[in-house]
């Protein structure tokens, strides 16, 4: 698995030559790395936006996004946990006991917010205000972002996560912001989410870092130059199964 992980990044990743000045090649350990005014970001529903976008020449990485609940959609779809909208669709209207946010503008611009903190129209909107958070969906909506919800492992640089005795070990996969862009980084072996987070802030040092689904639902897709390579467990043909995904690319 490690093996085959390392050509993906080698693939997938940033070259040094192709990156600006302000953004710095990143370590093995990323997926993938986006430079602030070169590189984008989209969330997709699933499956309303399925097949998955082609494959262009320019890197890109599609992996698990937002947490894939029990309960379905109206319309039989999977559904994602907690606050969720996608291109200005309202999919999920109920806040999880979640602290964090990853919203994206119209112009595929992610940012990595606190849930009663997230900044939209020239608002900052408390969504654990049931009020606050109806109006903050209608704003959303208008504005035709994208938003879904998970933990936050580290908040303005600092880690956010502490030990705990017993806590379950996986393979993690973090989507990260810092000040010359943002991007995926995934462990090479199981590990804590305590571990996890201390691992990034050492790797890439980023502002704020928020965990992405994994376990049974470790979707990964890596393409470079024309080949497509799996980076997780499961890759093309199953993510019908999942809510969401999230795509970083090259416009």
């Amino acid at each position: 698995m490690i093996a085959v992980l390392m050509l993906v990044l080698g693939a997938a990743a940033v070259p040094a030559s192709s990156a600006s000045p302000a953004c710095a090649p990143p370590p093995s350990e990323v997926l993938y790395h986006g430079c602030a005014g070169r590189d984008a970001a989209r969330v997709l529903l699933v499956p309303d936006d399925l097949p998955l976008p082609a494959a262009s020449g320019a890197p890109s990485v599609i992996v698990t996004a937002a947490y894939t609940g029990r309960d379905q959609r109206a319309d039989g779809a999977p559904a994602p946990v907690g606050i969720a909208v996608i291109a200005g669709r309202v999919i999920g209207r109920t806040l999880a006991r979640m602290d964090g946010i990853l919203m994206i503008d119209a112009d595929g611009r992610p940012q990595l917010m606190r849930a009663d903190a997230v900044a939209l129209s020239g608002t900052t909107w408390d969504l654990q205000d049931p009020t606050l958070r109806a109006a903050f969906l209608v704003a959303a909506g208008e504005a035709g972002v994208s938003a879904v919800q998970s933990h936050l492992l580290i908040i303005d640089g600092r880690v956010d996560t502490r030990p705990v005795d017993d806590a379950p070990v996986a393979t993690r996969r973090v989507f990260y912001q810092r000040g010359d862009g943002f991007g995926v980084w995934q462990s090479a072996e199981p590990m804590t989410l305590d571990q996890a987070a201390r691992a990034v802030a050492a790797d890439v040092a980023p502002d704020m870092a928020l965990n992405l689904d994994m376990g049974s639902f470790n979707f990964c897709l890596a393409r470079a130059e024309g080949v497509e390579r799996s980076c997780g467990l499961n890759a093309a043909g199953w993510e019908e199964r999942l809510s969401t995904l999230l795509m970083l690319y090259r416009r």
